[in-house]
């Protein structure tokens, strides 16, 4: 082969290979472009990706938050009323009742306390379900918490005509870190249930230590010889609105909430628990828990404290009373009948500021919802007067109807001493001021009150509180005319609710009815029918006032 040919092959090899190289970067670059482009869909798709999240975290936030103030809300407007009618049947327990009197009394008592149960029961539980649980570490006493739960479940198996026994060994002699109120709560649904269903014979309560494998953990007992659970129904009395079906189990109420609420509750606590039953023979609830040994001794609770015949022993004290709705303001004046205690009273957080300025209180009962000032915002005032003043801080008790921990520790951090929740009772508002009273206790209140008291007591208390209602709702007719003026729509909404729910629990229909629809009005900002509804329900409140309130003329149209 000639030596050109040989060049002219190689040349053409070389081409071949140039050729090949350059197929080959083209793909390369094509390859390469083309994971840009992707690498570009990738970022714009995780920035997407995470912008949706974004928003379905915003708008699972907005759900909860919603769901919150709602059940806030049902618990506030439901609670509320309850807390004057169970408050009022209280009082009107103590008064000159026939015997049938007496009875319809005690029906409708009974039925207000088992309707606050269940509205509990379902706030509780959609409170947990919503995961609004928080756990509380703080020292308690065993012993304490164990006889408080019996003395309710001694109290419930007499009823029953049944035997309720306690016991413990060493450990309860241990101060314990734990939730004080989620551990009663639990044993006292637990025992509750068992005295619900046993008929005869006996529920125990006990509390023991796992010993030296774990001396930490606590096994709370609950036992009874109850109908007990068939095996096939045990699995399922932990879930909601369940409730075993067996005899005459129909008959026993409730919405079957109270186990399913243990159980969350003990679930978040990090304890178990456990049941072993036997149909006719009865069942045994087993709670652990691991409550660590405490550092530091309890705070007094409710249960420590001294009690004589008719309550806890309460010293002198000057008490101011801050509440929107005057009749709950006359039901605490009435608990406190016959005691040493001198009662104020403020409407709103701007008058309790210049009662405050003008006097000196040991303990204020303060309301957190109301117009013109709420509780927050008047107990960050007077906080800040008595800094100026380099005066010590009155204790100073909020009064809500929100009963949720969460919310009750955003109160204690706005600066009030403690959170009362209605509907409270006597002994529970006589607990509550002996544990802020600063003074020695003076011995037992000379109440003058006799084994029978006279009818006359009934008159003097009851009698009064239509016209008292129509003076204090014609006062408020006043507040809502000027927040009209001044265009203040807060303070306008804010009366109109407040009034509203007092004008509909005292029978006066159509007064609440044009409340209701100046609130709504309000809040739509429909300034020309909100002038005219002021003016149609301060002519009828004066109607009122000259009829002498009676509620039976105020039928809605």
């Amino acid at each position: 082969m000639s030596e050109s040919n040989r060049l002219k092959k190689q040349l053409e090899a070389a081409e071949l290979e140039i050729n090949y190289l350059k197929r080959r970067i083209s793909q390369m670059e094509k390859r390469l472009l083309r994971q840009e482009k992707l690498d570009d869909m990738n970022r714009h798709q995780t920035k997407w990706a995470m912008q949706q999240l974004e928003q379905a975290r915003k708008l699972a936030e907005q759900a909860s938050q919603a769901k919150t103030d709602f059940l806030a809300t049902m618990s506030h407007e439901i609670r509320t009323p309850l807390n004057i009618v169970l408050g009022m049947g209280e009082l009107l327990a103590n008064t000159g009742l026939d015997q049938n009197q007496s009875q319809y009394l005690q029906s409708l008592r009974f039925s207000g306390e088992h309707l606050l149960k269940l509205i509990n029961d379902i706030l509780e539980f959609s409170r947990i379900e919503s995961g609004s649980v928080e756990v509380l570490q703080a020292p308690f006493d065993i012993k304490e918490l164990l006889t408080g739960v019996e003395a309710m479940g001694t109290h419930l198996a007499l009823e029953k005509g049944v035997k309720f026994s306690l016991d413990y060994d060493q450990s309860a002699e241990i101060n314990r870190l734990g939730d004080y109120r989620k551990i009663k709560q639990v044993l006292i649904n637990l025992v509750g249930n068992a005295v619900k269903y046993t008929d005869s014979g006996l529920v125990r309560l006990s509390a023991e230590s796992s010993g030296a494998d774990d001396p930490e953990e606590i096994s709370f007992i609950i036992s009874d010889t109850g109908i007990g659970i068939p095996d096939d129904k045990q699995a399922l009395i932990f879930e909601r609105f369940t409730q075993i079906e067996q005899g005459d189990v129909q008959e026993k109420g409730g919405v079957g909430l109270g186990l399913a609420i243990s159980k969350r509750l003990v679930v978040a606590m990090g304890g178990q628990i456990q049941i072993d039953s036997e149909v006719g023979r009865g069942s045994v609830f087993t709670v652990q828990l691991s409550l660590p040994f405490a550092d530091r001794a309890p705070l007094p609770s409710a249960d420590s404290l001294e009690v004589g015949s008719t309550g806890p022993i309460l010293s002198p004290l000057k008490l101011l009373v801050v509440d929107d709705i005057y009749l709950n303001f006359e039901v605490i004046k009435n608990y406190l009948k016959d005691l040493p205690v001198n009662v104020s009273y403020a409407e709103n957080g701007r008058q309790a500021q210049k009662l405050f300025l003008d006097d000196t209180y040991d303990v204020i009962l303060m309301d957190l919802r109301m117009p013109v000032m709420g509780g927050v915002e008047a107990v960050t005032h007077i906080r800040k007067l008595e800094q100026r003043l380099g005066v010590e801080p009155t204790p100073i008790i909020a009064m809500t109807a929100h009963a949720f921990i969460e919310q009750e520790k955003t109160y204690l951090n706005s600066g009030f001493d403690e959170v009362l929740i209605k509907p409270f009772s006597r002994q529970d508002l006589l607990i509550t001021l002996k544990r802020h009273s600063n003074q020695a206790p003076a011995g037992p209140a000379q109440t003058g009150d006799s084994s029978e008291p006279q009818a006359a007591d009934k008159e003097t208390m009851l009698t009064p509180l239509i016209p008292q209602v129509l003076d204090s709702i014609a006062a408020d007719i006043k507040t809502i005319q000027k927040a009209l003026h001044d265009n203040d729509h807060q303070t306008l909404e804010k009366t109109s609710h407040a009034l509203k729910g007092l004008a509909g629990f005292y029978g006066f229909n159509r007064l609440a009815n044009l409340l209701e629809l100046l609130e709504e009005s309000t809040s739509k900002r429909e300034h020309r029918t909100a002038r005219a509804l002021v003016v149609a329900i301060g002519s009828h409140v004066e109607e009122l006032r000259r009829g002498e309130g009676s509620p039976v003329n105020d039928v809605a149209n």
